[in-house]
């Protein structure tokens, strides 16, 4: 009994310790963090009933099952924070209302018909919840990548790929807490509480610097007819004016350079390269700078070459660097007789 309330504790004044932090003294928070923060005071008042079972006699299959019944809504923080984190501007009153309205008419139900078999469609209801919010994120987050892609050359802050770690690990908790609940040993609670705070760990480190972009529709973006892209125009502009040695260059900076619109870089990069925006611009940072640097001053260092070259972060200069040469730069820079 002490282990688990132990961890019990230590999860409740974590969740406690962080939110004031976000909330209080985080001054460049974004509103994604804002609701972070919101959602960590929700957990720690939602878990705040666990409390209960550690009183001599509390620790019942009665008491076991309505815990249950209120952990299930925790399942909402889920969906506001996957969403939030792909879509901001997502978290609203009217949403909140309508995913709270089956959790709601479930508890009702159960309290006026205690039954073992309104548990388990209640259950049922909440992995169906579960899985359709993992999935949606899932699409969501893809698709906002996709986005990323066409339209920027640094995604490094904004970047929403570390949510597949997330929904990996919110997999593993959901099963934790299943098992907690039909098995209602206290070394199920233990592991169950370890897990979320392990969870809660890894969603702070990635949300910390984390800054989501609003998707904006492309077609009504770009209403404003403009020019199309002359056969070798954009690889002119792009390469003359050096463009790609502005680390944080948009798609818009390009077509503006071009007199023309987003749609129309996209789609010939698309159609007549193969590739996305990040994929060329990084391609050109590697290709025209980082290299010819390397070979003509092997004496110095790859952080150097990697701000010369454009590139805002030693991990984005890694990955293109090996997807273009198929090598480290750390590899390369031994064989011109640098490092």
């Amino acid at each position: 009994m002490i282990f688990p309330a132990f961890l019990l504790g230590s999860l409740l004044m974590f969740y406690v310790i962080f939110s004031i932090h976000i909330l209080c003294f985080k001054k460049d928070r974004t509103r994604f963090l804002t609701v972070l923060g919101y959602i960590m005071i929700f957990m720690m008042v939602w878990n705040l009933k666990d409390v209960i079972i550690f009183f001599p006699g509390m620790y019942r299959p009665e008491i076991i099952h309505w815990i249950m019944v209120i952990d299930g809504w925790s399942a909402i923080t889920y969906a506001v924070f996957l969403f939030e984190a792909v879509e901001p501007g997502w978290t609203t009153a009217r949403r909140m209302l309508l995913h709270s309205v089956p959790f709601a008419l479930f508890t009702v139900w159960y309290a006026l018909q205690t039954e073992p078999w309104v548990l388990t469609i209640y259950t049922i209801f909440i992995w169906i919840y579960a899985l359709s919010v993992v999935l949606v994120g899932y699409l969501k987050m893809r698709r906002q990548q996709s986005y990323l892609l066409r339209n920027y050359s640094n995604i490094e802050r904004i970047d929403s790929g570390w949510l597949k770690k997330v929904l990996v690990l919110s997999f593993v908790s959901q099963v934790s807490w299943y098992v907690t609940s039909i098995n209602g040993t206290m070394l199920a609670n233990a592991f169950y509480y370890v897990a979320c705070m392990v969870l809660w760990l890894i969603i702070l480190y990635y949300s910390w610097n984390y800054r989501p972009v609003k998707m904006v529709t492309e077609v009504l973006a770009d209403k404003q007819t403009k020019l199309p892209i002359a056969d070798g125009e954009l690889e002119r502009v792009v390469e003359e004016g050096q463009l790609y040695l502005n680390p944080n260059l948009t798609v818009s900076d390009l077509a503006q350079a071009l007199n023309t619109n987003r749609t129309y870089v996209s789609t010939y990069l698309s159609q007549k390269r193969g590739q996305t925006f990040y994929d060329y611009i990084n391609e050109l940072r590697i290709t025209e700078k980082s290299i010819p640097l390397m070979e003509e001053h092997p004496e110095y260092k790859l952080e150097y070459v990697a701000a010369q070259s454009g590139f805002s972060s030693m991990a984005t200069f890694r990955r293109a660097f090996a997807r273009k040469t198929g090598e480290v730069p750390s590899q390369f820079a031994e064989k011109t007789g640098g490092m």
